[in-house]
């Protein structure tokens, strides 16, 4: 069937779109509504005073310490009703709602509607959380507890994990009126609570706006669908039809979101880690130490892990403000079940806190549950004593004779041991010694073989202390050159003989390869000679007539 388009529903449309676009807080009820402005005692309300049909009759919300403030335009779950017939105007000011009676007729219902509403407003949404960390004696029984306590409580598990029997987690929502008592249960369970920790935020400005702008549009759908049954022609129709989807699709958007601020604000949400009580375990981080500045210490511990307890973890904390290091490798020492730690080399970079207080902490896993255990040892930082070191000056010495070497050093107090070492550069092996009263060093050493380059002589100085080594060394350069004059045992006739015969062969090869040349390039000399010869004679040719002229 042809129908033909009128202008004027295109205007009534605009209109409508420009409605729902700015969100009026301001809106008329309709006269054909038992309802305050809109709605129908039919609809169906989500549990928070947002119905799912034709607007909004204010459900009240669940039992709550802070229930959430009624909706603007809202007659609070149908009580009180204006008197039918009546023509109620619903204003919105910020978060202040006011009633202004269009007829005579409605003065009492409105009044009392107007005290209903006022007393919700003084209400905030208010949502609360919590997170709790505890130990307790059974992981297991203990979330049973909790599943009990919330039940109670009126309200629910969210969620429970528990990976393995010794830790789980669980998240409970339990009416807000509930949230401190609840809370103050689930702490009497715990043996030690490690942490716990609330907070409380405040969506009573979201939740109004919401609400006022789920109210303009639930109107406007309904206006688009007054415009879609009166539409002339198939054009209007699919046009209203697309905007009623889309003015749907936003106002269940809202109506989701004003679902889960009520019920966030009348449940509570709890979250609680569990863990339980660690076994003791007894841990020897070792005797106390002594290190130098600079020097790397090693720390190792022992322990004997208890049974159903398969994975290790060692922490060491030196005192001194560093990183800590750890480790999760474990030997067994051959005593028993008793294990010991990998090494961990630590260097300290002053001493001035020493001594320092190292501890190392101990953590195991397994299917018996978890173990702790901790111990300390003290280690003495202090600086090394330094010595100095004169190993002597450069030599320059014959190949092959014997070189004198004297040297001095430093021995400070609480130097003990005191060794020394020679290393003559030249392969052979090195002199050691200990030296007992004097800080004076001698020895002797031939170099018999020349070289351009000098011998490098090293003397090292090693001492103990309490923190440990001390070393030291000093060097200079030995130059060996040739020996001077060729002896005797040298000489020997066949060699010369043999050297003089050679030398022969090769003057008498030279002088053949030369005439080999010359025969070769004759020609090439002959020509140039012909040449230099013409020349020379030309030359004087032409002198003679000049001295006689002269």
């Amino acid at each position: 069937m042809n129908k033909r388009f009128y202008p004027r529903y295109l205007v009534a449309i605009l209109a409508v779109l420009m409605l729902a676009l700015v969100g009026a807080c301001a809106v008329r009820g309709e006269d054909d509504s038992s309802s305050l402005g809109y709605g129908t005692t039919e609809s169906a309300s989500s549990g928070y005073g947002v119905v799912t049909e034709k607007g909004y009759d204010g459900g009240s919300l669940s039992p709550a310490a802070t229930a959430a403030p009624a909706a603007p335009g809202r007659s609070g779950v149908g009580e009180s009703s204006p008197a039918q017939g009546a023509d109620v105007i619903v204003q919105t000011k910020g978060d202040t709602v006011q009633f202004d009676d269009a007829v005579t007729n409605s003065g009492s219902g409105s009044a009392a509607i107007e005290q209903e509403i006022a007393s919700a407003t003084d209400g905030r949404v208010i949502i609360r959380t919590a997170d709790l960390d505890v130990t307790v004696d059974d992981v297991t029984m203990s979330m049973d507890d909790i599943s009990k306590i919330t039940a109670a409580a009126g309200g629910w598990v969210v969620s429970s994990v528990q990976p393995r029997n010794y830790q789980g987690t669980i998240s409970i929502r339990v009416p807000a009126d509930r949230f401190d008592d609840v809370i103050e249960q689930l702490s009497d369970l715990a043996v030690k609570v490690k942490s716990i920790s609330t907070s409380s935020q405040d969506f009573t400005e979201e939740f109004t706006d919401v609400t006022a702008r789920a109210q303009t549009l639930d109107d406007t759908l309904e206006r688009l669908r007054v415009l879609y049954e009166r539409a002339f022609s198939v054009e209007d129709a699919i046009t209203i039809q697309k905007e009623i989807t889309n003015v749907q699709g936003d106002l269940e958007s809202l109506e989701a979101r004003l679902n889960f601020l009520s019920q966030s604000s009348a449940f509570s949400f709890i979250s609680m880690s569990l863990e339980s009580v660690p076994l003791e375990l007894v841990i020897d981080a070792g005797d106390d130490l002594a290190a130098a500045v600079g020097h790397s210490v090693t720390y190792r511990a022992k322990f004997t892990p208890p049974e159903g307890i398969e994975e290790f973890v060692v922490r060491w904390n030196f005192g001194d403000g560093s990183r800590e290091e750890s480790t999760d490798r474990i030997a067994p020492t051959g005593n028993g079940d008793e294990v010991i730690t990998s090494p961990i080399i630590h260097y300290f970079d002053r001493d001035e806190d020493s001594p320092f207080i190292v501890t190392v902490e101990l953590s195991g896993f397994g299917d018996a549950g978890i173990a702790e255990g901790e111990d300390t040892l003290v280690t003495t930082v202090s600086r090394l004593p330094v010595i100095e070191v004169f190993a002597g000056v450069n030599q320059t010495v014959e190949a092959g004779s014997e070189v004198k070497f004297s040297a001095s050093f430093t021995r400070p107090d609480g130097v003990s041991d005191v060794g020394y070492s020679w290393n003559f550069g030249d392969g052979s092996a090195p002199t050691e010694n200990l030296i007992g009263g004097p800080t004076e060093v001698k020895t002797t050493h031939t170099y018999r073989n020349f070289r351009p380059n000098p011998y490098v002589v090293i003397l090292t100085v090693t001492g103990q202390t309490e923190v440990g080594e001390v070393e030291a060394t000093g060097e200079f350069f030995v130059f060996v050159r040739e020996t001077i004059g060729v002896a005797a045992a040298e000489l020997d006739a066949g060699d010369t003989t043999r050297d003089a015969v050679r030398t022969l062969q090769s003057v008498g090869v030279f002088l053949a390869k030369a005439g080999l040349w010359l025969l070769i390039l004759s020609p090439a000399w002959l020509i140039g000679g012909a040449v230099i010869f013409v020349l020379v004679r030309r030359r004087s040719a032409i002198r003679i007539p000049r001295s006689t002229e002269d």
